[in-house]
């Protein structure tokens, strides 16, 4: 991986790490109140989830190839199968973040919401854009990986790690976003309540 990729790679990370965050401040309100509000924090941990889970994939893969425990086209494969297994609920929790963002925005057409709603609506744009282009290929790599196992001893041990190397990537994801999630739920003061008056 080159610099760029890997200043990528940390800016995801901080994105998860920011989505998860205002997850768990959101989290305790969100169950009183339920309905919409609770399904944009559902949505916003899962995609902090996802993204954690992404760039898991990425580390993990390049540590077993440059560990030699796979080959260039088994990293490619374990990086299409994160990328598959991710895909889908980035899309889905991305348009629903987009759509709520766009909205915030109109209503209170500052700076801020005007912002956040013009960065969701690149990712999504970027997310769609890469899943039309990326999912034929992703698919080939993966197909790649899984022909020709019955002659090959080492390939179904290499197939074994690649899908190690994804489901570690999704449990740690998670776990992540649910450590940060309840490390900031319910640490946000409550305001001051009135002290009662005499009658």
């Amino acid at each position: 991986m080159n610099w760029i990729a890997w200043l990528l790679l940390i800016a995801n990370l901080g994105i998860s790490w920011w989505n998860a965050r205002v997850t768990g401040l959101d989290w305790v309100e969100s169950t009183l109140i339920g309905g919409y509000v609770r399904f944009m924090c559902w949505m916003g941990w899962l995609m902090s989830g996802l993204g954690f889970t992404w760039c898991y994939v990425l580390i993990l893969a390049v540590f077993a190839h440059g560990s030699g425990y796979i080959d260039t086209s088994q990293m490619d494969a374990a990086i299409s199968l994160g990328y598959l297994v991710v895909l889908p609920g980035i899309l889905v929790s991305g348009l629903f973040i987009w759509i709520d963002s766009v909205v915030e925005a109109w209503r209170r057409r500052d700076l801020p919401s005007i912002g956040i709603a013009a960065w969701n609506t690149f990712a999504q744009i970027h997310n769609v854009y890469s899943a039309v282009n990326g999912v034929g290929p992703a698919m080939k790599s993966v197909g790649g990986l899984f022909s020709g196992v019955d002659e090959d001893e080492a390939k179904l041990g290499a197939i074994i790690i690649v899908v190690l190397i994804v489901v570690t990537a999704l449990a740690g994801g998670f776990v992540t976003t649910e450590l940060i999630r309840r490390h900031y739920a319910a640490s946000v003061p409550l305001p001051q309540r009135a002290a009662p008056q005499p009658a």
